[in-house]
């Protein structure tokens, strides 16, 4: 959709002149995860094909440093914090109060900044910013990363969408199932995470010593999950040891706090989530992704392919959609 568009900017200019036109790239948070790291690799395509991208996040923080160190433009914007996942009927009154602010302010930012196109990166900001593209007639993108598990939400998204005449980009094809009553097929997209080659290192099973999970440390991404297998693992092979990768992102420390207690005793050493992946993955020789039903097609399991690392995850939700049992990784039954 992207490139259709720019395509006809481009065809309706002289000959030789370069189209440039701005985007405005919105996200929900400020801190990394997932669709952060996907927004950044995907930044350096926009200025490619001639776009002006500018990033509006709610404050400050290392997704926001990261952006600035790599010279783009972002632009904060205040938003209140709600808990990750499910959300109680407080938070859902909580955000629906602060829908009319949020609109006016993203309203202000794409007025100032003669916004064309509104990237959105996170479910939360797409209601005010599909009334905005309704409004002002321009188009809209929402790359969704998770998949909308609370029934109001998708439907509040999905009506969203809808009035917008958005196209979506899904992760996989398990995160768009609860918005293809709202979005046209031809405006539904999958686009699965990708990632360079990372190393050569390719261990065999015999040789398997340092077992790791990486990712922001959330219920959903199943840590103490791992830490249960590793004390299982621990008994038959001894030699082994075990590493945690991340660090909470978008939720207070008590999961991180209970998988650090439920390790006492157990070789597992905690590591703070770095920006270095090719260094990360080349501590480990076997990376294990025990996430829920929530998980959509983590960045982690290509990153792990890309570094020459065997997978072992759970068949939940679009982690099948990558991973072939006994092909492509392992699927822990």
């Amino acid at each position: 959709m992207l490139l259709d568009y720019q395509t006809n900017k481009r065809s309706s200019a002289p000959h030789g002149t370069k189209v440039q036109a701005n985007i405005l790239c919105i996200d929900q948070f400020s801190n990394f995860g997932g669709g952060q790291r996907s927004l950044l690799d995907l930044l350096p395509e926009f200025q490619e094909w001639g776009w002006a991208a500018k990033i509006a996040l709610p404050g400050d923080g290392p997704f926001a440093a990261a952006l600035r160190g790599s010279g783009f433009d972002t632009q904060s914007f205040a938003c209140k914090s709600y808990a990750s996942g499910k959300k109680p009927l407080a938070q859902i009154l909580k955000y629906a109060l602060d829908l009319p602010r949020l609109t006016r302010t993203l309203s202000d930012l794409v007025d100032r900044n003669n916004v064309a196109l509104l990237y959105v990166n996170g479910p939360r900001v797409v209601p005010p910013a599909a009334w905005i593209a309704w409004r002002n007639g321009i188009p809209l993108v929402f790359h969704c990363h998770n998949r909308l598990v609370q029934s109001s939400a998708s439907t509040i998204t999905g009506q969203a969408l809808e009035l917008a005449s958005a196209h979506v980009i899904g992760c996989c094809k398990y995160v768009t199932e609860p918005l293809k009553e709202y979005v046209d097929p031809q405006r539904l997209h999958v686009v699965y995470n990708g990632t360079g080659a990372l190393g050569t290192r390719s261990p065999s099973l015999e040789n398997i010593r340092t077992i790791g999970v990486v990712g922001r440390v959330e219920a959903e991404k199943g840590q103490l999950n791992f830490v249960k297998a590793a004390r299982l693992v621990s008994n038959q092979r001894p030699e082994c040891r075990f590493v945690i990768i991340g660090s909470p992102m978008f939720s207070d420390r008590r999961y991180y706090d209970r998988v650090i207690a439920v390790s006492c005793g157990l070789p597992v050493d905690f590591v703070e989530w770095r920006s270095e992946i090719a260094e990360v993955y080349s501590k480990l020789d076997l990376l294990v992704v025990p996430s829920s039903a929530a998980e959509a097609t983590t960045r982690v399991i290509p990153e792990a392919f890309g570094a020459g690392i065997p997978v072992v995850a759970f068949p939940s939700g679009g982690i099948t959609e990558i991973v072939e049992d006994e092909w492509t990784g392992f699927l822990a039954r």
